[in-house]
């Protein structure tokens, strides 16, 4: 009897170690609530004079794994990011085509939303575990102003000049993802971020965080850390930028 009942629990194992060899699936939801600075426009104006809102940004990540020798996992990711503010000249700036004069209320919308596509390998699989791989990040966003000029008469009409410097193109970057699973515990540390610098344009963004399996038989677990992205983009469109944005992120993950 004893030899039976051992012998089952092994099938099981073996059943559902068989399962998750054959096919695996991760997804992970999160908000980000950044923080921006540096300098955006080709007269490398200080984003913090628009006071812009540290507004929360979604982000949202499959990954399917496989046992195929020499055939990459893939992973996709979006990311949701914008921010908005104003600010009132000193001075004459040029945003785009378009210069504003000193004495001008200049309203500047952000949105910096993108899409990842990674191809990668599971190089390391155990309790330290190291994925290497390439992403194709897709941006398509714009910065765009509104400026008008404050009258003292009320009757009189404000001119108005608007501008939307796009940024919309695909930067190759290096992925790298490593994450130490401390035994017996549901706990892990994570480290994650992707890199590149491609035709005068530099890119980072890095995440470390820790994860909890809250619920292991539902395959659920929750994660927390902090994430740092910097773009000095140059070349990629016409929005120029020299920005650092960080903050913290909470997530929730399903890994099946």
């Amino acid at each position: 009897m004893k030899k039976t009942a051992l012998a089952l629990c092994a099938a099981l194992a073996s059943g559902a170690a068989s399962a998750d060899t054959i096919l695996g699936f991760d997804a992970t939801a999160g908000v980000w609530q950044p923080s921006y600075s540096g300098n955006v426009g080709v007269d490398d104006y200080d984003i913090d004079n628009f006071d812009v809102a540290d507004d929360n940004a979604t982000f949202l990540q499959v990954a399917l794994e496989h046992p195929i020798p020499l055939i990459p996992n893939i992973m996709l990711a979006h990311s949701a990011m914008g921010t908005d503010g104003s600010t009132l000249l000193e001075g004459d700036v040029t945003f785009g085509d378009e210069t504003y004069m000193a004495g001008q209320e200049v309203n500047a919308d952000l949105n910096l939303d993108y899409t990842d596509a990674t191809l990668y390998y599971e190089v390391l699989d155990n309790w330290v575990n190291l994925d290497l791989g390439l992403t194709a990040r897709q941006y398509k966003g714009a910065l765009d102003l509104t400026g008008q000029y404050q009258t003292s008469v009320p009757e009189a009409p404000n001119p108005v000049i608007s501008e939307s410097i796009d940024l919309n193109g695909v930067l190759p970057m290096a992925y790298a993802m490593a994450r130490f699973d401390l035994p017996f515990t549901g706990w892990s540390i994570i480290a994650q971020g992707n890199g590149t610098g491609y035709k005068g344009d530099t890119l980072t963004d890095i995440t470390a965080k820790v994860r909890w399996d809250f619920a292991p038989v539902l395959d659920f677990a929750v994660e927390a850390g902090y994430r740092s992205m910097t773009l000095d983009l140059q070349e990629l469109d016409d929005l120029h930028s020299d920005l650092t944005i960080n903050g913290p992120y909470l997530g929730l993950n399903l890994h099946l």
